[in-house]
């Protein structure tokens, strides 16, 4: 009787540590950086937003740093999109001020 207890008891402990391990990953999945292109208009607060109204935090590189001194001009902006609970933030690889 004991050893069923015992073995019932590991094998509830291994589910709770697997089930962990896959809620990590899936947290992880979700953090993934992705390339991409925007077009939107850079903002007094070191952002980007784009026609849609989304806002992206525009990250602190040299590129980045050089994009956020256009404050009110329209700008294509390739960069990597990091997203992490709810906030989006770019990290400027290039950028293109659209002259109207």
């Amino acid at each position: 009787m004991k050893r069923t207890i015992c073995l019932v008891v590991s094998a509830l402990f291994l589910v709770v540590m697997m089930s962990g391990v896959a809620l990590s990953s899936e947290k992880g999945a979700a953090m993934q950086e992705q390339e991409v292109m925007i077009s939107g208009t850079v903002n007094d607060a070191n952002q980007l937003v784009d026609k849609d109204g989304q806002i992206f935090n525009v990250a602190d590189t040299e590129q980045g740093k050089e994009l956020v001194t256009h404050v009110g001009m329209k700008v294509n902006v390739k960069g990597t999109l990091l997203e992490n609970e709810g906030q989006k933030q770019i990290s400027v690889s290039a950028y293109e001020i659209i002259k109207e």
